[in-house]
Parts: C-alpha cells; sequence; structure tokens
C-alpha cells in the first residue's frame, strides 16, 4: 500500500510542475499591462497634446493601441511589442488594424497612429521613467506620458 501512495505523490508532483511552466509569464512586470496615456509632447513644436480615454496595453510581445469609449472614434491597432538590447529601449512596429470580424491584417495607416503619439510603423523608444504607477516614454517624435489603469 506505501508503493501505490509513492506513485500518487510522485505523479501529483510532476502534475503541479508541469503546470507551472506553461504560465505565460510577463518578462518585465512594471511595463506590461495597462496604461493609460495622459498627453505627449511633439518634440518638433514643443506642443503638448492632451488625450482622452486613449489606452495601450502592451502584454508579453504585443501592444494594443486603442481609444476606449471614446468621442473621437480613432482606429485601434495591434503591433509587435521587443524590448531593445538596451534595459531602457523598446520598440513598436508592424501595426495592423484590429478588425474582429475576419482574419485579415491591414497595415495601420500612419495618420492613424498620431492621436496614440505614434508618427511611424516603427517607433523606438527610450525609457525615461517607469514605476507602478507613471511610465514616461520618449521618441525621436514625441514624449509620451502615461498613468497605470
Amino acid at each position: 500500500m506505501k508503493k501505490n501512495n509513492y506513485k500518487i505523490y510522485i505523479g501529483l508532483l510532476i502534475i503541479l510542475l508541469l503546470q507551472s511552466g506553461c504560465q505565460k509569464a510577463p518578462i518585465n512586470n512594471l511595463i506590461e499591462g495597462m496604461w493609460k496615456l495622459e498627453e505627449y509632447t511633439t518634440h518638433e513644436d514643443n506642443v503638448t497634446h492632451s488625450c482622452e480615454r486613449i489606452y495601450y496595453s502592451i502584454q508579453l510581445w504585443s501592444v494594443e493601441v486603442a481609444e476606449k469609449q471614446g468621442s473621437h472614434g480613432y482606429k485601434s491597432s495591434i503591433g509587435r511589442f521587443i524590448y531593445g538590447e538596451n534595459e531602457n529601449e523598446i520598440i513598436m512596429k508592424d501595426f495592423y488594424y484590429r478588425n474582429w470580424t475576419t482574419d485579415s491584417k491591414e497595415a495601420t495607416n500612419v495618420e492613424d497612429l498620431k492621436p496614440y503619439g505614434l508618427n511611424n510603423l516603427e517607433t523606438i523608444f527610450e525609457i525615461v521613467q517607469l514605476d507602478k504607477h507613471s511610465l514616461i516614454l520618449r521618441s525621436d517624435y514625441a514624449t509620451l506620458r502615461f498613468k497605470s489603469f
């Protein structure tokens, strides 16, 4: 009877180890999550643009930019989110429109990204500030200020 108990315990241990090893854990707990874009300042003209209901959702290797229940009707887009070689650098690229009805992946128009503080389909950001409550990113186009959501 003791031999059967050991087999049961070993089987349960193997199941527990397999379950914990398959989880998709964030690479960086501080940056991955939901962020509300408060404002962005364009460098060319030093104008600060206030944002209403603009959100970035960052999870593993993807980023979604969307206006949630806003009045402007901005198009949502999904792109790739990549950590740069430098720990203070991230890259957002390969944006396409979010389409719930088909599997098509139409490339996002750059003009549709401007309300999100982006001016290119591929943008390299320097992480200026990052903590649990706030995030500041700087690209060659603008400085974006977020608060956690």
